[in-house]
């Protein structure tokens, strides 16, 4: 193991492997930049727009989510609506939220003592914590070792991400709510998510249907969600994007602030026409980001 470290290390981002993708003004000056790589594959997988070095390994944080649902739908979760949606969520803990995780755990006849997350049920990732317990359950898995990377729900998600991606899982380690979390570049992150868009309706129809469960109302990957596309952000500047005809879209910001993200991704989503003049607009509005000056807008966060 100790001899593939060398090569794993060479494979991560670098500083030279970021470009800028968007600049915030104030005035007549450019203020602050925002430096990343951005990928967009098409329907086969094929990287279409390049910004940066997308080859690179990043850790995709909670962007991957959903593919981490796809696992458990794979080994037979049967969680529909609301509740699936949760599994793929970084829930504000709202209580509306805690409701449905709830929900999940009794299904499952368990209590929330079950989830090893930090803070229990009112970590954003429980939701992803109760599908992952659920999905044990339904298999008789052990329920206490639900996050070690031996156990065999962890072992189908690494399957997942590595046939919807293309790629070998070389490096992992822990994520912040204590599960698993696998390196992966960013073509092969755009990839996956572009594949899922494609082929997994129930999971895209229950996401999109409840935005606002993945995060809350007004957040920007509830903003795509709720326009019909796949959207999920994750810690430390990475944001995906995918479309129902199979477009992916991975971000990862190299300061790992987020709020350049979503414009950028709608930018790109733009130069490829994969949004309507009319969607392209709603989005803008909603995810204008103003340098604010006495409370009146002095300038503009802009993807470039």
């Amino acid at each position: 193991m100790n001899s593939t470290k060398p090569v794993v290390a060479a494979m991560a981002a670098g500083v030279k492997d970021f470009v800028e993708l968007a600049v915030v003004t104030r005035g007549e000056l450019i203020e602050s930049w925002h430096r990343g790589i951005a990928i967009v594959t098409d329907p086969d997988g094929k990287t279409v727009i390049a910004r940066g070095n997308g080859k690179r390994l990043i850790y995709p944080r909670s962007a991957i989510k959903p593919l981490q649902a796809v696992a458990m739908r794979r080994v037979g979760m049967d969680l529909v609506g609301a509740e699936l949606a949760i599994t793929s969520a970084s829930h504000r803990s709202t209580k509306e939220h805690i409701a449905i995780v709830q929900g999940i755990l009794k299904k499952a006849g368990l209590t929330e003592d079950a989830l090893k997350c930090p803070e229990g049920i009112n970590y954003n990732c429980s939701g992803k914590h109760a599908g992952f317990l659920y999905s044990c359950v339904l298999n008789h898995w052990d329920t206490k070792s639900y996050l070690e990377l031996t156990n065999p729900m962890q072992q189908k998600v690494v399957e997942v991400l590595e046939e919807f991606s293309g790629e070998k899982i070389l490096v992992s380690t822990i994520d912040g709510c204590g599960a698993p979390l696998h390196a992966m570049t960013v073509e092969g992150i755009a990839r996956a998510i572009g594949l899922l868009s494609k082929t997994e309706v129930e999971l895209v129809d229950a996401v999109t249907s409840n935005g606002w469960v993945i995060s809350n109302h007004g957040v920007a990957d509830a903003k795509f969600l709720d326009a019909g596309f796949i959207a999920k952000n994750g810690a430390e500047g990475v944001f995906i994007v995918g479309t129902r005809s199979g477009y992916g879209i991975c971000i990862k910001v190299a300061d790992g602030n987020l709020r350049a993200a979503p414009l950028v991704a709608l930018k790109l989503m733009s130069e490829l026409n994969l949004v309507t003049t009319e969607e392209f607009a709603d989005l803008s509005e909603k995810l204008a980001v103003p340098s604010l000056g006495g409370g009146k807008p002095q300038g503009w966060l802009s993807a470039i």
